[in-house]
């Protein structure tokens, strides 16, 4: 299964997230807006692991301690050369950090553990089509929020994009 670690955002803060992008997603119809269901912070990416050996590792690392985890989401920016991924993040509490550190302890896909690159927290809010330019997105935004769980999901790729589904929850 194509599993990923991730922060799930308050309600009030996908709701405040979906009013500022609704003239965006009129302004950019071309860009693929990320669906409000799937809006989260990505903490580690795992790849094909088992659910099975995936959860004692989670309950072991005594992520509920950690939360909620405080956020204010201000900033907006993309990844990729040309940008492919366009995302909002900001200023977050300790306690992130020190849960996406923890979890670099369960393997990934590749047996790999620790850090897999520089660690950038962000919601991923929309994706640039192949040959649609990226646009220059006013960053008019402040959400603040805290997040209470950290669930363990997984990804089903499908041609109307992922299907994610919650296996575990750290609440």
């Amino acid at each position: 299964m194509r599993l990923f670690v991730a922060l799930e955002l308050s309600r009030d803060s996908i709701q405040a997230l979906e009013l500022w992008r609704k003239p965006l997603v009129i302004k950019y119809p071309l860009l693929k807006w990320t669906s409000e269901s799937q809006l989260h912070i990505t903490l580690r990416f795992l790849g094909d692991c088992n659910p099975d050996d995936v959860i004692p590792k989670m309950k072991a690392l005594a992520l509920r301690e950690l939360l909620p985890v405080e956020y204010t989401l201000s900033d907006i920016g993309d990844f990729g050369k040309p940008p492919f991924v366009i995302w909002l993040s900001g200023k977050f509490s300790s306690s992130l950090y020190t849960m996406a550190s923890r979890l670099e302890h369960i393997p990934d896909e590749h047996g790999n553990t620790g850090e897999t690159g520089r660690f950038i927290p962000h919601v991923t809010i929309a994706r640039v089509r192949s040959g649609v330019q990226c646009p220059r997105l006013n960053p008019d935004i402040s959400i603040q929020g805290a997040a209470q769980s950290v669930n363990l999901v997984e990804s089903v790729l499908t041609s109307k994009g992922p299907v994610y589904s919650t296996l575990y929850t750290v609440s």
